[in-house]
């Protein structure tokens, strides 16, 4: 039988485990499996958006590389480098800040030939911006 403390609810949702007994309208044929308890001892953990009820996640709308990597020109066979990159999202609500990111981030990256421009797509959440490199023989 699972037990739910209606007036210690948090976000609306039961957060942790209640201790106590069942009460005897719990054998109702129109039990919805739920006995409503008071004073229940609740162990467990918030999670984050029992929170930050009220205040929403923001939704990253737009991402922009803000500041190239320092090291935009490649030798055949070197890896990915983004030192110096700064890359600034825009979310709802208006708010603005620098994401951290890593070349997991970064898709279209090959050394493997030299090539006189190559561009490179940072995505993040399914947002994404561009910034262009090249690679020389050595």
């Amino acid at each position: 039988m699972k037990y739910k403390d209606a007036s210690n609810s948090i976000n609306g949702h039961f957060a942790g485990e209640s201790v106590g007994t069942r009460l005897a309208d719990s054998l109702a044929p129109a039990d919805d499996g739920y006995d409503y308890l008071r004073g229940v001892e609740h162990v467990g953990t918030i999670t984050k958006d029992a929170i930050d009820y009220g205040r929403p996640t923001p939704l990253l709308l737009s991402i922009e590389v803000t500041a190239p990597p320092t090291k935009l020109q490649y030798i055949v066979g070197e890896t990915l480098n983004l030192a110096g990159i700064a890359i600034t999202g825009s979310y709802s609500g208006g708010s603005v800040g620098e994401i951290e990111i890593t070349a997991d981030n970064v898709m279209g990256f090959n050394s493997a030939e030299a090539i006189a421009s190559q561009t490179l797509t940072v995505t993040v959440d399914g947002v994404s911006d561009t910034f262009d490199i090249s690679v020389v023989a050595a």
